[in-house]
């Protein structure tokens, strides 16, 4: 078929340099190579087209598919909005152009687009359903349960859009009416293991267990399956046996025996789990790369010797503490970026791994402690390198007290994990939140001492920096890093409040409302 195609394409591409000018013509010779799979020569056909009549609808339309095909999204972005400008009314064009823009995370005009689409005479089932996922990253939690509602009005028979729908309402802890939209679902293992997870989450595990045996009846090879029938005779303190037939369930009024995991049993999973989402995350981020995770530690430290130059080259002036300028930047600038980031990873673990929780196995907390400890390496690899660069460089690289060194930045970094997952807490609350911090990360930047040294401050001043835990941490750092250098003004007790506060509160914060959190699907 793909031979015919070609045949057909390159008879198109003939007639199309015989017409230069005939749109149709150009766009049938797009479209054979695009059937025959060759993209490269589908999009310079439509390009040739949109050239031709730079105002046809259907060229840019056209055009804007091909290099989305092609990996050009931008592009694919512009031409659709020039499609938009020519059409807007046409209801096709705004779902593809929303399509594309949610692709690219810009959620708000997405929503705008898809808006418009859905609010149309050809509206379609998927424009609610992209809507519905658009306004919940968005943050409108309330109006994207009733747009996968519309999806499932739209288009009664499809299975996905009543998962979507039960799992919006399930998020919302609205079980009753997600079991509700279940029931009116196909015999469907997929729809059985949701009514499993719905049930469980309500406490009714009798009925849990059912549904997920009735899932693997459905689907006896599917691990997924497999593994919440797993999780619900679990929870029913079940032991996992081979017959489903052989398991009985003890009365609810009952105590349940449940077998007493060792302590260190627990932290071992716990370590796998995060270990094994640590891979996963570096594999997802950096896998389609031939650097792979070696760009995550070239790029920082390219850009971090690029300002640590530029700032040592336009000062003159000699360094606060130490002899060189560049190593009293870096030692200030290295450890405030670890925390940044740290806290950035930890503060969007709840949004950039949605998935994972779906796993029984897999709570919050393993990725909160993944991100932080996969960033973490990342940031200790980065200064490594640039230290040891700078000690090749024949400069004083090595600390004078590595241990003051090693402890300062395990408290910075323990700062940041805490730091980080109440912000989690609160994102998931208030996502317009993670704005809010970012202007703080700002502020924080000029205000914790990394291209001086309060000892240059008047004492008014060096009173109220000091109450900025990052800086304490930061004069920490450098008290074990350059020789006699002691400042008075270094409270560490106060560091480790902060430390033990933040963490304390931040993990407490989600345990506490980890049912109020939205988890994004």
């Amino acid at each position: 078929m793909t031979a015919d195609f070609q045949a057909r394409a390159e008879a198109a591409a003939t007639a199309a340099r015989a017409a230069p000018t005939d749109v149709d013509v150009l766009l049938y010779a797009a479209e054979m190579f695009l059937r025959a799979g060759d993209i490269g020569r589908a999009t310079a056909f439509a390009r040739d087209a949109v050239a031709a009549a730079p105002g046809s609808f259907r060229a840019a339309r056209t055009l804007s598919g091909f290099l989305d095909a092609g990996g050009a999204r931008g592009e694919a972005i512009r031409w659709a909005e020039e499609a938009v400008r020519l059409e807007p009314l046409d209801p096709e064009i705004r779902l593809h152009f929303g399509s594309l823009l949610a692709a690219s995370q810009r959620w708000q005009e997405a929503a705008d687009h898809l808006a418009v689409h859905v609010c149309s005479p050809g509206a379609r089932a998927q424009g609610w359903r992209l809507l519905s996922s658009v306004l919940h990253q968005a943050g409108d939690a309330e109006r994207a349960t009733e747009a996968a509602r519309q999806a499932v009005s739209a288009d009664p028979e499809a299975i996905e859009y009543r998962l979507h729908l039960a799992s919006m309402l399930s998020a919302r802890a609205l079980f009753d009416a997600s079991l509700d939209v279940l029931a009116e679902a196909p015999d469907d293992a997929r729809v059985w293991r949701a009514r499993a997870c719905a049930l469980a989450a309500s406490d009714r595990l009798g009925e849990a267990l059912e549904a997920a045996r009735q899932a693997v009846h459905l689907a006896p090879g599917d691990p997924d399956c497999q593994a919440d029938l797993d999780h619900v005779s679990g929870l029913c303190g079940l032991p996992l046996v081979t017959d489903p037939g052989q398991w009985t369930i003890e009365p609810r009024r009952r105590v349940v025996e449940r077998p007493v995991r060792p302590f260190g049993s627990a932290i071992a999973t716990r370590c796998r789990v995060a270990y094994a989402i640590m891979l996963r995350d570096i594999r997802t981020r950096f896998g389609h790369t031939r650097l792979g995770y070696l760009w995550a530690i070239l790029e920082p430290i390219s850009h971090l010797m690029t300002l640590g130059t530029v700032f040592f080259l336009l000062n003159t002036a000699p360094p606060p503490i130490g002899d060189n300028l560049f190593l009293f930047y870096i030692s200030g600038l290295l450890p405030f970026l670890m925390f940044s980031h740290v806290s950035h990873e930890v503060m969007a673990a709840s949004d950039s791994n949605t998935m994972l929780f779906m796993l029984p196995i897999v709570r919050r907390t393993d990725v909160m402690v993944a991100q932080a400890l996969r960033q973490v390496a990342t940031e200790l690899c980065v200064e490594l390198v640039i230290f040891g660069t700078a000690g090749l460089a024949g400069l004083q690289a090595m600390p004078a007290d590595i241990l003051t060194c090693i402890v300062a930045l395990l408290a910075l970094w323990l700062l940041a994990v805490g730091v980080g997952a109440i912000n989690m807490v609160i994102v998931g609350l208030f996502p317009s939140y993670a704005t809010f911090y970012e202007a703080v990360i700002r502020l924080l930047y000029f205000g914790s001492g990394i291209y001086y040294s309060p000892i240059a401050m008047p004492d008014w001043v060096r009173a109220y920096l000091t109450w900025n835990p990052v800086l304490q941490a930061i004069e920490y750092f450098r008290s074990g890093f350059f020789a006699q250098y002691q400042p008075h003004w270094l409270d560490v007790n106060y560091l480790l409040l902060w430390v033990l506060s933040s963490v304390g509160i931040g993990f407490a914060m989600e345990r506490s409302l980890r049912g109020r959190m939205e988890v994004p699907t």
